[in-house]
């Protein structure tokens, strides 16, 4: 392992997107106005907004969805469409929906530990022994890190950047955070996310290694900001251990 620090996104990185599926419907259900519905028609709501943030009914990814692409404008105007479809209460819908940052509350830890980070962990292992500092990066808030932290393990991450910090994704800045932490040059760092504004922002920062992973955005795409693409996290990470 060249990169004497390892930079990880969080959500869709370290685990699946789908993984939210269960807490996001349960918060929807819980927030949203919609006693009104009767049963069929409450899922079938849930369903339409599920898939505006990202999760589809099934469980797939909505690549086009708001956590992935981040696009506010297109977004409103679907949630618009569906709150008026159902005939929702507007401010209602409005009040619950911006609650959406709570969703960790409804499962999330509960689906962490379903999930088999065993591999994950044994490569970590491996990477800290070669001497490596490993950061975790999300934008979700504090809340959410603690309970993906308190289930995986904190003893892998040296630091994090959540909502709270002083500067937030996609700012290079964080990189500059991390480094003065950590005392090791961006040059000799390396970021690991399947999101697009993380890897520009890492480029921005000069970090040294830059590591796409498939599943939300076109290789193409992945490619022009990328040093490596790879399919997932593990394969990434075993390539560069062996």
């Amino acid at each position: 392992m060249k990169a004497k620090a390892i930079i990880f996104d969080k959500d869709g990185t370290l685990f699946p997107y789908t993984l939210w599926k269960t807490p996001i419907r349960r918060f929807f259900s819980s927030e949203l106005p919609l006693s009104k519905l009767s049963p069929s028609k409450k899922e079938e709501c849930i369903d339409e907004f599920s898939s505006v943030v990202g999760i589809n009914k099934d469980g797939t990814i909505n690549s086009k969805g708001l956590f992935l692409k981040r696009n506010y404008v297109s977004s409103f105007f679907a949630l618009s469409f569906i709150t008026i479809k159902y005939h929702l209460n507007p401010i209602k819908s409005a009040k619950g929906f911006l609650k959406i940052k709570n969703r960790c509350r409804y499962g999330y830890r509960e689906e962490l530990k379903r999930y088999d980070f065993s591999i994950l962990k044994k490569l970590f292992i491996e990477i800290k022994k070669s001497g490596s500092s490993l950061a975790i990066f999300t934008n979700d808030t504090k809340e959410s890190l603690d309970i993906f932290l308190s289930v995986f393990g904190r003893g892998f991450f040296s630091f994090s950047i959540d909502d709270t910090s002083l500067h937030t994704k996609p700012d290079p800045r964080t990189i500059k955070d991390y480094s003065m932490f950590s005392g090791i040059d961006n040059k000799d760092m390396m970021m690991v996310s399947d999101n697009v504004k993380d890897l520009k922002m890492a480029k921005k920062a000069g970090v040294g290694t830059i590591v796409a992973l498939e599943g939300t955005t076109d290789r193409k795409e992945l490619e022009k900001w990328a040093d490596y693409v790879f399919s997932d996290i593990i394969t990434a990470l075993s390539f560069f251990i062996s």
